[in-house]
């Protein structure tokens, strides 16, 4: 994979990944209810790298929806997009997401909006953005909340959504997705690690099986 990208005058993906662990700190004291968990640096350059190779992000506006500190959104401004709206209802995680974009030198490019999105309720114009990336909530701590989110990421009508959402879920997703007119394809199945962060957590870190899902408008 690093081949290709390297030719294309982009950081290997190993480099990318150290840069967004650098820069990116994790979520501060995660709440709950928002299911808040970090994305690991390795799955956020790899969707990246999987959207450049694909010709979906050279020049590309984008959006990182339900962005936390917005490693989805960094990467895909360090393989190409043009620029990134960041949509995160948590406002405190502002400071921490454009801070690491002034520590990347993509000061400028990302843009912060703090807002809640649900199915069809959000920031963003439809049409607005040629991309999207999005690491839900699981739906764990309240049923659907993941499905919510990809909702109006598949609603805003991009060419291309990537989520990464909990394993076991896939047939549902891509069923609704279709109805939207998009088509589904499985990238990969990873292992995201959840550092144990908030009350209730006995493991030190709970490592939880996630599909990194395409979705590409019109087939």
């Amino acid at each position: 994979m690093d081949s290709g990208v390297e030719a294309s005058g982009y950081p290997p993906a190993g480099r990318a990944k150290i840069l967004l662990e650098r820069a990116v700190n994790p979520i501060p004291s995660p709440r709950r209810e928002l299911e808040q968990y970090t994305t690991p640096a390795d799955i956020a350059v790899r969707i990246a790298v999987d959207a450049l190779l694909r010709g979906l992000l050279e020049g590309a506006l984008a959006a990182d929806l339900a962005a936390g500190t917005c490693r989805l959104g960094l990467a895909l401004l360090l393989y190409g997009a043009s620029r990134v709206a960041a949509v995160e209802v948590d406002g405190r995680l502002a400071g921490l997401c454009l801070g690491a974009a002034e520590k990347l030198g993509l000061g400028g490019r990302i843009f912060f909006v703090a807002s809640r999105v649900s199915r069809r309720r959000g920031p963003l114009a439809v049409g607005s953005v040629d991309l999207v990336a999005t690491n839900p909530p699981f739906g764990v701590w309240r049923r659907g909340a993941d499905w919510e989110v990809l909702e109006y990421a598949l609603r805003l009508k991009p060419r291309a959504v990537y989520a990464i959402l909990k394993s076991g879920n896939m047939g549902f997703h891509a069923a609704r997705a279709a109805g939207l007119g998009y088509s589904t394809l499985l990238i990969s199945r990873e292992h995201f690690p959840i550092p144990a962060s908030m009350p209730g957590h006995r493991s030190r870190v709970r490592r939880v099986s996630v599909d990194v899902v395409l979705f590409t408008r019109g087939g």
